[in-house]
């Protein structure tokens, strides 16, 4: 399952959630009828220039998903399956503290930060951006910053990371897993 958010902003214990997308990944397929996609109901719509990256304005904001039901929602959709997302870190943070505040829960899902693992898979320096790592392979995104396009952008990305991994014996999630502790630790 690849995730992605969109944001009030960058700070990751003062913004808010706005939106989140996921797309299933099915071994190496994107089937594209499995996908999910939430704007969450906002008291104070974000700051104009917040609005002008992510596209999702006022009223949207102001008249999107009841919180509780779309993490809800969320929470069915992706069931127990493992989170790929591209600088996981931040995505999780949002979505565990809208999850505590909204449903008054703490969860535990499994991360996979794409960010992290790629350098290690392909040889290249860590840092690269989403679209450069898009442009590397070639990836047309052409609904950029919208969480469900991110993540659809993010999942074809994926597919080509879980490609190389079985080429180098990695084929278990646990294996990924471990990947990337070790390029954390190794600041690969």
């Amino acid at each position: 399952m690849v995730i992605d958010t969109e944001t009030t902003g960058l700070d990751t214990g003062t913004d808010r959630l706005l939106a989140v997308g996921a797309v299933v990944l099915a071994g190496l397929r994107i089937p594209s009828s499995e996908t999910f996609s939430a704007i969450l109901r906002q008291a104070r719509p974000s700051q104009r220039d917040n609005i002008l990256i992510h596209g999702v304005g006022e009223t949207a904001q102001r008249t999107g998903d009841d919180p509780a039901r779309a993490l809800l929602c969320l929470l069915d959709f992706i069931g127990k399956a493992p989170l790929i997302a591209f600088h996981a870190p931040f995505d999780e943070s949002f979505i565990r503290r809208a999850i505590l505040e909204h449903l008054g829960k703490r969860i535990r899902l499994q991360w996979i930060d794409l960010a992290t693992i790629l350098p290690v898979l392909f040889g290249c320096k860590a840092g690269l951006s989403l679209d450069e790592w898009l442009a590397r392979f070639g990836i047309d995104a052409p609904v950029r910053h919208s969480a469900l396009g991110d993540a659809f952008a993010t999942a074809q990305l994926a597919q080509i990371a879980l490609r190389r991994a079985q080429t180098l014996g990695i084929e278990r999630v646990r294996d990924l897993v471990q990947l990337e502790r070790d390029a954390r630790w190794l600041r690969c």
